[in-house]
């Protein structure tokens, strides 16, 4: 069981990584989804699996698929308005030639 898990969770690593070098999740919060997805796994891998789990599980993920968006637009609205700035900062250099 414990392979399986591990198995899984090995296939999250590059999305997780990604998230963490674009800076929507920091290195702790990519622990606690790590962490919280390893329980899961653990708990829909037991004998006597339970609806509860299956649906604790989704909500999770779904509340970590909108945190995630809702990060991301984030981040693009902070790089857009950055070229902005440079771009005035580049107009303003050069227009004084």
């Amino acid at each position: 069981m414990a392979e399986q898990v591990q198995a899984i969770l090995d296939g999250m690593v590059a999305p997780l990584r990604d998230l963490k070098e674009r800076e929507i999740f920091s290195e702790a919060e990519i622990r606690s989804i790590v962490s919280r997805r390893r329980e899961s796994e653990y708990l829909l891998r037991r004998r006597a699996v339970r609806k509860a789990d299956y649906l604790r599980y989704i909500e999770a993920e779904m509340a970590l698929e909108k945190l995630r968006g809702i990060r991301t637009r984030r981040v693009l609205t902070r790089q857009k308005r950055a070229e902005k700035e440079k771009a005035k900062e580049t107009d303003a250099t050069g227009s004084g030639k």
